[in-house]
């Protein structure tokens, strides 16, 4: 399966992984285009908390890609988590 990798804010990270958030956005510009383009659905998207090599991250499956155009952004349906790293799970926050 392809993987397309990012970063991503951690009160985001955190609802995520906690399963309270099932759809991610990102702006309807070039680079999102050309990135989405390369890859087919269902895809792994690896989304990172930071540039360290313990920065906390979460690889999900996108399931399905929407353009919505009225509000300018796609919008990623996200499905089953694959992989949680540098993250304590029961209290939420980076595991330091």
């Amino acid at each position: 399966m392809q993987t397309i990798t990012t970063t991503i804010k951690r009160e985001y990270l955190k609802e995520i992984i906690a399963k309270r958030k099932t759809v991610e956005y990102r702006e309807i510009k070039d680079y999102w285009e050309n990135r989405f383009r390369g890859v087919e659905t269902p895809f792994l998207l690896r989304l990172i908390n930071g540039m360290s090599k313990t920065a906390p991250e979460v690889t999900v499956a996108v399931t399905k890609i929407d353009r919505n155009r009225h509000k300018g952004r796609f919008e990623l349906r996200l499905g089953r988590i694959h992989q949680v790293k540098n993250w304590d799970r029961r209290r939420e926050q980076p595991a330091y």
